[in-house]
């Protein structure tokens, strides 16, 4: 009964109340590197649908890794038309909307550092018809017009793009072990052990919608159904997980394809 008591104290003191946490600011026009992670083609794609980007290198404040490399970007197709007849050329473009940083949030991106007044990029605006800043060329170009011919924009373009907001990160400066906070009124019997690895190192680990570190990552967790995502750049893994009371288990995600 002690036993049972002091546990449920200790798990109640690790909640996220007990790590300690500094404020770092992400300018409005932070500079963001993505790369494409899938090809496109005018032949296939339609407007609207999701396109795969992630970051290529670290974005530091002030020696912080606010924004870490391999982070997921955002995009949708804006523009998607086959070619067709009378030698007219297909036609296609994409956006780049949005970023995940540091502390779990998507921040909204631009296309140019400084934002002109009165201006609203929206889904409306492709990256290539805006003149967004080509950094690399995959080892096939891609042709925006090309007569009689489905417009093709290779994966593993690189373009420049800026934050279009300001935001305030909460960064860790020191790192608990993972508790769930329900856990505390669970007896130390029924509380289970989940250990989160998976094949590509150092992928971002969530447990319910809320960042809990990156694998492999061991989480202490009530009884019940749990929603477990763990993410490297555009690879996602997702799994319902139902734990039983007092288990202990061992999740791998696989991620790549």
């Amino acid at each position: 009964m002690l036993e049972n008591q002091l546990f449920r104290i200790v798990c109640g003191a690790l909640t996220l109340a007990s790590v300690s946490f500094g404020d770092v600011v992400i300018p409005s026009g932070t500079k963001v590197a993505c790369r494409l992670e899938q090809t496109i083609s005018s032949a296939t794609a339609d407007q609207g649908q999701p396109v795969q980007l992630s970051v290529t290198e670290n974005v530091k404040i002030n020696d912080t890794v606010v924004i870490a490399q391999g982070s997921a970007c955002v995009g949708t197709v804006v523009l998607a038309s086959a070619k067709r007849s009378m030698g007219r050329s297909g036609k296609l473009d994409f956006s780049i909307d949005k970023v995940r940083i540091g502390d779990g949030e998507s921040l909204p991106l631009r296309y140019t550092m400084q934002k002109k007044e009165g201006e609203g990029k929206g889904l409306s605006t492709g990256v290539m018809t805006a003149g967004a800043a080509v950094l690399f060329w995959p080892a096939a170009p891609f042709f925006l017009m090309r007569k009689g011919k489905d417009v093709t924009i290779n994966k593993g373009i690189v373009l420049e793009v800026f934050t279009d907001a300001e935001h305030t990160l909460k960064t860790a400066k020191s790192a608990a072990p993972v508790q769930i906070a329900s856990a505390a009124a669970i007896p130390a019997g029924e509380i289970s052990s989940v250990t989160i690895g998976s094949d590509i190192p150092d992928a971002e680990v969530e447990i319910d919608g809320g960042f809990i570190g990156n694998t492999p990552s061991t989480a202490k967790l009530p009884p019940g159904l749990h929603k477990i995502t763990v993410r490297s750049g555009a690879n996602i893994w997702s799994r319902d997980l139902n734990v039983q009371p007092g288990a202990m288990v061992n999740v791998k995600a696989t991620l790549k394809k």
